[in-house]
């Protein structure tokens, strides 16, 4: 697990109001989302710490938690609808692409580190 009920505070506040299922519920997805694209769990060092890794998963959790319809309640955490759905609702093409593109470093040096070189150089994925 990238980032921990613990931790979740520090990276998304609103998540301390939610009802504890919806919370775990939300961090479980969006940990699998990160390691799915990440396909491991990969090594921390300067470049790539984990703290950059954890907010990524932090919003990640916004994305799910809040969905393309609703919002959280900054008084009490709940999600409730922003807008009635319709037409005119407007939703992003893609709202997962930012946290795609901040876990890209991490899943090139994922595979950096888990693909096999042969001796004339030539890697095998």
């Amino acid at each position: 697990m990238f980032l921990k009920d613990t931790d979740l505070p520090n990276y998304y506040p609103a998540a301390e109001n939610m009802a504890a299922g919806d919370k775990v519920k939300y961090l479980s997805r969006a940990n699998g989302y990160a390691f799915g694209v990440i396909g491991g769990i990969p090594t921390y060092n300067d470049q790539l710490p984990a703290d950059q890794l954890k907010a990524a998963v932090a919003l990640a959790f916004e994305v799910f938690a809040e969905g393309q319809e609703a919002q959280t309640n900054p008084v009490n955490g709940n999600i409730t609808e922003a807008a009635p759905t319709g037409h005119y609702t407007r939703k992003a093409e893609d709202p997962l692409a930012v946290v795609d593109k901040m876990l890209q470093p991490y899943k090139d040096a994922f595979e950096r580190q888990n693909t096999a070189a042969a001796d004339n150089g030539l890697m095998f994925l």
